[in-house]
């Protein structure tokens, strides 16, 4: 994150989340509510110690998936970086997505998404507070980085496909 912000003080935003319930990000949170509508999932917002901008560094978010894009499709405009890392991750203008195999089960079959096979990873990045030359793959190493807690919490890093270290596209 360094590499990114230029500074190694961070805060995490806490409070209230989207749908106004107390807010905290942990893992052990974005494992339990893959399954639920968007505004009840917990994001994990990250400011700039001092930023008093409004505006998150990072926001990341987890979510149960159905399906995940087909890595063959090719980027006519050039402007997503693809990533050799879970079953699909790509690096676009505004962030980056990572989708990984792992199973989960709804909690109960009202669940806003039910049984699914795959997670999808969601960081987004404003890119005009990030600096340095490898803005890329260093959102998809910290993307990748938490996307293997919460494959570990969910069970499934054996078979998630996501390595230690980030691979060159």
């Amino acid at each position: 994150m360094h590499n990114l912000a230029g500074t190694d003080q961070f805060d995490e935003s806490t409070g209230a989340g989207e749908a106004g319930q107390p807010h905290t990000f942990s893992v052990r949170s974005a494992v339990r509510h893959l399954h639920d509508e968007y505004r009840e999932r917990t994001a994990c917002w990250v400011y700039k110690t001092g930023d008093d901008s409004g505006k998150p560094l990072l926001e990341m978010r987890f979510s149960a998936s159905q399906s995940y894009p087909s890595p063959s499709g090719k980027d006519a405009s050039g402007s997503q970086v693809r990533y050799p890392v879970g079953l699909y991750a790509q690096v676009g203008r505004d962030g980056a997505d990572l989708f990984f195999q792992c199973p989960t089960r709804a909690a109960s079959k009202d669940a806003y998404i039910g049984d699914t096979n795959y997670v999808k990873a969601e960081l987004y990045s404003s890119r005009d507070q990030l600096r340095g030359d490898s803005v890329d793959k260093d959102r998809m190493v910290i993307l990748n980085s938490v996307s293997r807690e919460v494959a570990q919490e969910a069970g499934c890093a054996a078979q998630a496909g996501l390595p230690t270290a980030v691979p060159n596209p």
